[in-house]
This record gives C-alpha cells, sequence and structure tokens, in this order.
C-alpha cells in the first residue's frame, strides 16, 4: 500500500488510499494468492534482500577502520562514525539497521500469504516459505550486527505490535530458529523450487542445495554465538569446499537497465571508498588478495572536511555497474574451518586450512605459532584480506574482543561497538510502553 510519507497531506482519509498498479496492495496477495503473485513474493525477496547493502557495507567498513568513505557531501562518514563526533540515531548511516526491515516484512508477508492460498501444493508452499526465512534470518542477522547489545526485534508479524528487542544472546538464538525454520520448510519443498531463481544462485537452484546456503548463514551466525561446537556440526552441511573455487558462493545481482538497479558499491564522482592505507602496507609481499581489492593512485586522496586524512589506495572490488555482490563465499567456510579447529584443539587442520587460503592468495605457508591464540590471530589476519570490504573485520575483531586493537588513522578517533537504536524505533517504544 502507500506510505503517508509519499503523500503531501497529514489528513489521508482511508477512501482517499487508491491501489497503485506497480505496487500491489499487501491484502491482493493475503487472499487466495495465485501462483504468479507467490513467484513475484520469491523474486522481490530476493530482490529486497539486497535493500541495504550498500550502507551496511560501507559503515560496518568504516566502524572497522577497514574502508573510508570520502563522500565529498556528506562529512559524518568520516567524523559520526570514527567517534569524532555523537553519533546521530536519525542520521544516514542508520539505514545499515533499517534498511533490512523491508526484506523482514516481505518475508512475513510471503509466510502469511502461504497460509491462505490453495494456488500451490504443500510442498511447493515449502520451498515458498525456506526462501523467506532463509532470507528473514540474513536480514536479522545484519540489523543484529549493527545494533550489537541493543538487540532486535524478533517478531514483526504484526507492524503495529511488534515484540520488544530482547538480548544480544536471545537475538542470535531467534535467529538461528528462523534460519532452522527455514532449513526445515526446504527439506519438506520437493527437489525442484517452483519459481525461477537469478543466475547469481547458479549452483543452487534445487532446495537441496539451496538450503546449503542457509546453512552457510546459520553457521555465520553460531559463530557469532561463540558455539564451536555447533558450528562444527553445521559446516559439513554448507557448500563449503577446502579444495573448490573460493569465489562459489551465492551472489546477489545487479544490472544498470531499468527496472534493476546497478551495484550500488561503486566509486563515483562525490563517493569514493579508500582503503586504510596502513592496512594495505601491513599486507604480505605479494598478496595477492591487495591487488584484487585495491588500486594504487598516482597522487593520494584526501580528504579535509571536519577531518584530514589521505590514502593511496581506491577500492577496486567493484568496477562494473553489473557486478553482483556475494552474500556469502567458500573462502569465508575455509577460514571459519580453520577457526573451529584452532577452537576446538586441532592446529594442524586448523594450519593446512589457513595455508589452503595463502596459498591461493600466492603466499608461502603459515610459519607462525601453533597455539590457539596464535591461531586465531593469524585466521583473523587473513579474514581481514580475503573478507576485505565484505562486511566482516569490525564484528570479528568485537567477538574476540580486540576492538581495541584496532589501528585508528587519526588522533582521536575511536572505534564504537555498535550504532545507537534508530529514532523511529525508540519513539515507537516511548509511545508503545
Amino acid at each position: 500500500g502507500l506510505t503517508a510519507g509519499g503523500l503531501n497531506s497529514c489528513n489521508v482519509l482511508k477512501t482517499d488510499i487508491v491501489e497503485d498498479p506497480n505496487f500491489p496492495s499487501v491484502g491482493s496477495v493475503q487472499n487466495n494468492a495465485t501462483k504468479a503473485q507467490l513467484d513475484a513474493l520469491a523474486i522481490g525477496q530476493i530482490a529486497t534482500a539486497r535493500d541495504g547493502l550498500a550502507t551496511y557495507l560501507q559503515v560496518v567498513g568504516t566502524l572497522g577502520k577497514e574502508i573510508f568513505n570520502f563522500n565529498s557531501t556528506e562529512s559524518r562518514w568520516m567524523t559520526e562514525l570514527n567517534g569524532l563526533r555523537p553519533i546521530d540515531n536519525s542520521a544516514f548511516y542508520n539505514g545499515a539497521t533499517t534498511a533490512f526491515g523491508l526484506p523482514i516484512r516481505h518475508a512475513n508477508i510471503t509466510l502469511a500469504s502461504l497460509n491462505i492460498t490453495t494456488s500451490v501444493s504443500d510442498q511447493q508452499k515449502n520451498g515458498y516459505r525456506g526462501l523467506a526465512n532463509t532470507f528473514k534470518g540474513l536480514a536479522m542477522l545484519y540489523q543484529l550486527n549493527v545494533q550489537y547489545t541493543n538487540g532486535i526485534r524478533l517478531n514483526i508479524e504484526d507492524p503495529f505490535k511488534p515484540s520488544k528487542a530482547v538480548s544480544y544472546t536471545e537475538s542470535l538464538a531467534g535467529i538461528a530458529k528462523v534460519l532452522d525454520e527455514g532449513a526445515t520448510q526446504l527439506d519438506g519443498a520437493g527437489a525442484a523450487f517452483p519459481f525461477a531463481l537469478p543466475s547469481g544462485y547458479a549452483g543452487s537452484t534445487t532446495r537441496a542445495t539451496f538450503n546449503r546456503i542457509n546453512r552457510a548463514i546459520a553457521l555465520r551466525g553460531a559463530l557469532y554465538q561463540n558455539d564451536f561446537t555447533k558450528a562444527a556440526a553445521l559446516l559439513p552441511q554448507t557448500f563449503y569446499n577446502a579444495t573448490g573455487d573460493l569465489n562459489a558462493g551465492p551472489k546477489h545481482n545487479f544490472n544498470a537497465t531499468p527496472p534493476d538497479v546497478q551495484n550500488p558499491l561503486l566509486n563515483t564522482s562525490t563517493v569514493r571508498i579508500v582503503a586504510v592505507q596502513k592496512l594495505i602496507e601491513d599486507a604480505e609481499a605479494g598478496d595477492a588478495r591487495v591487488a584484487a581489492k585495491v588500486k594504487e593512485q598516482a597522487a593520494p586522496l584526501s580528504y579535509t572536511s571536519g577531518v584530514t586524512y589521505s590514502s593511496k589506495y581506491l577500492t577496486s572490488v567493484y568496477t562494473g555497474a553489473n557486478d553482483p555482490v556475494s552474500i556469502i563465499r567458500n573462502e569465508e567456510l575455509v577460514l571459519i574451518a580453520a577457526e573451529i579447529a584452532a577452537q576446538q584443539g586441532n592446529a594442524a587442520e586448523a594450519t593446512r586450512l589457513i595455508n589452503i587460503v595463502r596459498k591461493a592468495a600466492g603466499l608461502s605457508d603459515y610459519k607462525g605459532l601453533t597455539t590457539k591464540d596464535a591461531l586465531i590471530n593469524s585466521i583473523l589476519k587473513e579474514r581481514l584480506y580475503s573478507l576485505f570490504y565484505e562486511g566482516h573485520r569490525w564484528v570479528d575483531m568485537r567477538r574476540y574482543e580486540k576492538l581495541g586493537e584496532i589501528y585508528l588513522p587519526v588522533a582521536g578517533m575511536k572505534v564504537l561497538e555498535r550504532l545507537e537504536r534508530p529514532v523511529a524505533e525508540v519513539n515507537w517504544d516511548n509511545a508503545n510502553p
């Protein structure tokens, strides 16, 4: 339906709201939705999963002092997110939380629609449900990463009666439950999905192969729970392949030709995403990951609005309008496998897996200590370069209580532990105690 924010009057009567053919109402799919409508909901779910991606990756990259956004029209990327001024809970960067509300809402609409349709079989319904809950769990995990100890609301099935936010631990458990429910639904969905998936999901187009994506996201959550027994049980259920393509995994598709949208992570004349220079300088000589992710500039790029900082390295992870963006890659799974091995005291296996990633980057084998702490530090370093600009550094250092070890490139900068709860959330709770 229409939102009040898109209208010029504060006094909109119910009789004034008309159906917009480009944006069907929720009601139209909650009255015995047709298969075509359910297919559209599934594709819409995949599309809305991309919402907030640019803001999220750039916010968490900035918070972890991995990348900086030299934005010529907005200095708060460099000041507020780096602790040089107080965080504003109504600023644009709160999109790192709020933009993921739409895929969660979309999933809830899909799930409600499936409960009251006779257009598809129960087995087919499970395919739509499993897809919806997988993307719902992923969106909730993104929200929780930036909200951290604020927690998130686990139930917004009725957006006018949302549950209260719960603790970080309870939030992680609730997200795991959503993903587990999706996995169970996928298990009962028959061999094939009743709808087509975009090319970014090549290799994951059956319900069984798509379930490996669901389990990979659940595995990421298990790491955040610090539950390595659970992680070890989940690992073989994912698409993890220690000898496979490290780039394998599901990807968000983009297309610059309308009605789709172009990759939102491209550098532009007003938005230049640079790498924090010391991270690149600290990389081992010949690390192919660096060459693949940043491009050294002839002259350093400088930023001078509210803070002064220069970097010679412009990110080059995304260079084309149609470039896909990975959701989770096999390289992350290999490094998670190494982390599980290190945590379980299997130094030989942890070292073997670290070396797979190092060899792919053109580096020699790991020669450091093989104590648990030394191996974890090594894995965190490999994750920094392997998963650069993929949204992990800040979360990784926080879960190991190492935020204080993050390099601060400018005097006075701080590493924030989380963002503030968005103003709309605060206002809602104040009005609905």
